[in-house]
């Protein structure tokens, strides 16, 4: 469905004053200072993909090895004290908050549930 030009203009400015926003800044700063450090990388790394493959095969139907099970915990207590992960995960959690409180304020604006109109675009 293709946009009036108004809204087209609309939608564009919208995300420029998103994407100027503090709460988007904050976020991407806090994420390139966690992928500009190798070892927050790789461990963030190396616990995301022992949890997925976990995840992959408890869903199978798998018992898992208590040992990974453990590695999986140790590696998640790791990562949550990481100062750079808590960071971009704060970081993360303020812009969600940002994000919902914007779409509220255009749903306020409209008159109807902005989300719900935006899932059927």
């Amino acid at each position: 469905m293709p946009l009036s030009e108004e809204l087209q203009r609309a939608c564009e400015a919208l995300g420029r004053a998103l994407a100027s926003s503090e709460p988007v800044r904050e976020y991407l700063e806090a994420q390139a200072r966690l992928e500009a450090d190798p070892e927050a990388r790789a461990l963030e790394e190396e616990f995301q993909a022992l949890y997925q493959s976990l995840l992959a095969r408890q869903q199978a139907g798998e018992d898992l090895p208590r040992e990974e099970v453990d590695r999986f915990y140790r590696l998640r207590n790791q990562a949550e004290s990481h100062p750079l992960i808590v960071e971009r995960d704060i970081a993360l959690s303020e812009l969600k908050q940002y994000f919902a409180d914007v779409a509220f304020q255009i749903s306020t604006l409209l008159g109807a549930d902005y989300t719900a109109l935006a899932r059927r675009v």
